[in-house]
C-alpha cells in the first residue's frame, strides 16, 4: 500500500525532529512525582539512596530502582506517565516543561529492566520530544504509548553481548535507532516491535505475535491505578501483517 505524500512528509519531519539533540538542563529541577508504588522502590540522589514514597518529588538526575516483585508509577510534570516493572532502574536524565514557550523535552535513561510510557499529547507545542535511551538504543516519541526493555547481561555464548534493547509501539508511532547509527532509525506503528543488539542497526520492524505481546507486557499489566490492557495482536502467528 502506497503511503500518501502528505502523511509520508509528516512522518519524515517527525523523525528528523526526534533525531535532533534536545537541549536539556543538568540542574536538579523538579521533573515528576511518585504516584503508586508497590514493594521495594528506592531513589538515588546526590550519591545517597533512600526509600521512595508515594507523593515524593523526583528531580532531574534522580535514579529510581524497583526491587524483585516491586513496581512504580511515576507522573511527570506534563502528566506523562512511566510504569516500571520489577528489577528495573531508570534515571530522569532531563525534563523540561514550559507551557509559555510551548516546550516539553523528556529524556529517560533505562539502565536495565522494563518500562511502559504514556507520553502526553500537547497540541500546539513547538517542541514535545520524549526520549528513552538504553546502552545500545534510543526510542523517540511525541505523543504516544510504548514499552522499552533493556537486558544488559546476556549469556556469554549469545551474539548480543553488549545489551539487547526491545521496543514495542502501542499507539500512533515511535522511532528506534542505534546509538551508533542515529541517522538510520526504524519507524514502528501500533503492535510493531524491533530490537537493537549491541551496536548494530535496529532489526526490521515487524508485528509482534500474541506470545511476544504477553511476554513484553508481563509485569506491566497491573501497575498503578488502572490495568494495562494488552493490544490486540495484529497479523498472523508468525508476526506478518494481514493480507
Amino acid at each position: 500500500m502506497k503511503v500518501p505524500a502528505k502523511i509520508l512528509f509528516g512522518l519524515t519531519a517527525a523523525i528528523a525532529f526526534l533525531l535532533a539533540a534536545p537541549q536539556l538542563p543538568a540542574a536538579p529541577e523538579l521533573a515528576a512525582r511518585a504516584d503508586v508504588l508497590t514493594g521495594t522502590v528506592t531513589v538515588e540522589r546526590a550519591g545517597k539512596q533512600e526509600p521512595l514514597k508515594a507523593g515524593d518529588p523526583l528531580f532531574i538526575k534522580d535514579r529510581i530502582f524497583t526491587g524483585a516483585g516491586s513496581s512504580a508509577e511515576i507522573v511527570f510534570i506534563d502528566q506523562s506517565r512511566m510504569k516500571l516493572a520489577a528489577d528495573t532502574s531508570v534515571e530522569i536524565s532531563g525534563y523540561v516543561y514550559n507551557r509559555s514557550e510551548k516546550i516539553r523535552q523528556g529524556l529517560i535513561s533505562l539502565t536495565y529492566g522494563k518500562a511502559r510510557f504514556a507520553v502526553q499529547d500537547l497540541p500546539g507545542f513547538n517542541d514535545r520530544r520524549f526520549r528513552v535511551q538504553t546502552g545500545t538504543a534510543v526510542v523517540g516519541s511525541l505523543d504516544t504509548a510504548f514499552i522499552v526493555a533493556y537486558d544488559l547481561e546476556q549469556p556469554r555464548d549469545e551474539v548480543c553481548r553488549e545489551g539487547l534493547a526491545t521496543a514495542l509501539c502501542l499507539e500512533n508511532s515511535i522511532i528506534l535507532f542505534s546509538r551508533e547509527f542515529p541517522g538510520k532509525p526504524a519507524l514502528l506503528t501500533p503492535n510493531m516491535m524491533s530490537q537493537v543488539c549491541g551496536p548494530n542497526l535496529p532489526a526490521p520492524p515487524r508485528f509482534a505475535t500474541a506470545a511476544e505481546l504477553a511476554r513484553i507486557l508481563a509485569g506491566l499489566d497491573r501497575i498503578g491505578n488502572t490495568k494495562t490492557t494488552a493490544p490486540r495482536p495484529t497479523g498472523n502467528p508468525v508476526g506478518c501483517p494481514p493480507k
